[in-house]
């Protein structure tokens, strides 16, 4: 599979797109006109846009998802007993359950509202706690790594390698959680920020997101340490602060130092949380790290219009007016597009080629659905009736909160709507804001109403009203999808199938690693500059987020998961540092 996404002639994707000024002064510029004109540009898209030369691979059924080797590292073959103490200790086992535990029990919260550690740094008192505890908990790494502090509170590990031609292997995760919401405290097994644990699981916040990837890779470092690995490349663990509000201040700033200091396109391979879980299909085990990343942008609309006494209202209050617009939003929802390229299609062709699962007609449309518009056709249809499928090849536009009114007998004046839309591969903010905005057009139209965009004009108001689109706070373009068709894809999913085949599921089949899509943003998108290798996969064997309970009450971990994550990060890094082509 091709390592770009095609999305149109230019097919940009260099950086991710926080502003879309370029956006909005085009807009801007076409006026009304363009408006009226607006036919989505994903609902004019036809399915040869998204083919290129590549796609013609997929004619090739033997080069659809190889298995791929299982690469056990050199060390490992020689005397497996530190991964053999890993996964077996019971000791080893209770220490990492502790250290995890200890490190939920720090409420390191971050939320919407919150400033940076420069204007309000008694916002961030806990973050200098849990950096207290973590170099209380990995001593080895503390004393013999080089470990910078990045803007106050992220962390940057170095680990030198004694070649400098080689390029170095980056492992992020972050360390702040989501706030727990107080009328939910009665419904969770244990207090949030208690680090309860029993024989399977950890609960609490941040024990699945993301503190056990923080905990996993300082364990695995700290392992290597005292087995006196000594690397080939350089190996770097960079943690932010600031994730779960995009990253701001931490991954943001460390991106740019790490990117100064080594270039661009200077990193080996880039490892995040993500992915989803470890599902088994026909005693398969079938692992789903994401090799693409959808895009998000949020639509803040608002609605202007007179007030006056309830007692006598117009046909169509503020309210009602909006309740139309929302209406007409979720009645045209986005269309949905699979190009060669959607890490759905090498997931279900994964699926289709090594397991029975799938009805033989669908697979062949499956196998087919990169070159040819038909079977592509019938791969949608079949995916538009899974909803955990169906927004893999459309982008979703999800109205979250919306807020209007401050009394009964008033009529409201002002109310505003947030939609979150995660964008689709193959579509754009651009087209994402374009169909928003020519809904709108829809519905000022009916009731005479102006817009405008960011605050600048674009169909004046009337004595009716208006409607503002504010875009102001930008978003962020799909990812570039990672190719899987290289050496570093190759070792990635070779140390998975390592710890999988050997000491997961020793008894099932050979496992599968299919690259997948993330729905959902992680810090990888502010270091796309520094590798096209970007992976997101955190070893667990729960369903996903629902499973792990993530964002939500009862998050959890289940130990296993934590030790064979532990397990895969030693092995991982071994299996790197032992290529030295590059």
């Amino acid at each position: 599979m091709s390592g770009s996404i095609y999305l149109n002639e230019k097919d940009e994707f260099e950086e991710p797109i926080r502003k879309t000024k370029s956006t909005f002064k085009k807009l801007i510029k076409w006026g009304l006109l363009s408006v009226a004109a607006i036919t989505l540009i994903s609902s004019a898209l036809t399915y040869h846009q998204y083919i290129n030369d590549n796609s013609l691979e997929f004619l090739n059924e033997s080069k659809i998802c190889p298995k791929g080797d299982i690469i056990r590292p050199q060390s490992f073959l020689k005397d497996n007993s530190s991964i053999e103490e890993i996964i077996y200790s019971k000791d080893y086992r209770l220490d990492s359950i502790k250290k995890l535990s200890g490190a939920v029990k720090i409420p390191t919260v971050t939320n919407d509202t919150v400033k940076s550690p420069i204007d309000s740094p008694s916002d961030w008192n806990e973050f200098a706690r849990f950096h207290w505890f973590l170099e209380s908990q990995f001593p080895l790494v503390y004393s013999k790594l080089k470990v910078e502090k990045i803007n106050k509170y992220g962390l940057l590990f170095t680990w030198e390698g004694s070649n400098s031609d080689l390029k170095p292997l980056l492992l992020l995760a972050h360390q702040d959680v989501v706030p727990v919401e107080p009328v939910t405290l009665k419904d969770w097994k244990f207090p949030p920020f208690d680090g309860e644990y029993d024989d399977e699981f950890i609960y609490g916040r941040g024990s699945s997101d993301c503190k056990s990837l923080v905990i996993g890779y300082l364990q695995a470092f700290e392992k290597l340490l005292k087995d006196d690995f000594e690397p080939n490349r350089t190996h770097l663990i960079a943690l932010g602060f600031d994730e779960e509000i995009g990253g701001p201040w931490g991954a943001a700033t460390i991106s740019k130092i790490l990117e100064d200091r080594y270039g661009k396109d200077s990193i080996f391979a880039v490892l995040d949380e993500g992915g989803s879980s470890v599902e088994i299909i026909d005693d398969i085990p079938i692992a789903l790290p994401s090799i693409g990343e959808k895009g998000s942008l949020n639509s803040i609309i608002s609605l202007t219009t007179p007030g006056g006494h309830s007692s006598i209202p117009p046909d169509h209050t503020n309210i009602g007016i909006f309740a139309k617009l929302l209406n007409e939003i979720e009645s045209t929802p986005f269309d949905s597009n699979l190009s060669a390229n959607n890490p759905v299609l090498n997931y279900l062709q994964c699926v289709a080629k090594h397991t029975n699962s799938i009805p033989n007609d669908v697979k062949n449309s499956i196998f087919k659905a990169g070159y040819d518009s038909l079977a592509n056709s019938k791969v949608i249809e079949y995916l538009s009736k899974i909803r955990e499928l169906k927004y893999s090849v459309r982008t979703s536009q999800a109205i979250d909160i919306f807020n209007g009114g401050i009394k009964s007998n008033a009529l409201p004046e002002f109310s505003e709507v947030v939609i979150n839309h995660r964008v689709a591969i193959e579509s754009s903010i651009d087209e994402t804001i374009s169909k928003i905005l020519n809904n709108v057009k829809n519905i000022a139209d009916e009731f005479d109403l102006g817009i405008y965009l960011n605050d600048q004009e674009i169909k004046p108001k009337s004595i009716n009203g208006y409607f503002n689109l504010d875009y102001s706070k930008g978003g962020l373009n799909p990812a570039k999808v990672s190719p899987v068709d290289n050496e570093s894809f190759n070792l990635f999913r070779g140390s998975i199938k390592h710890i999988l085949n050997d000491y997961v599921y020793p008894n099932l089949n050979e496992p599968i690693v299919a690259g997948n899509l993330n729905s959902g943003n992680t810090d990888t998108n502010r270091y796309w500059s520094l590798s096209d290798n970007i992976y997101r996969y955190k070893f667990s064997t729960l369903n996903g987020l629902i499973g792990a309970g993530t964002h939500s009450v009862n998050e959890k971990v289940k130990i296993d998961d934590l030790i064979s994550l532990i397990a895969f990060i030693y092995e991982y890094v071994r299996n790197v540092d032992e290529f030295q082509e590059y």
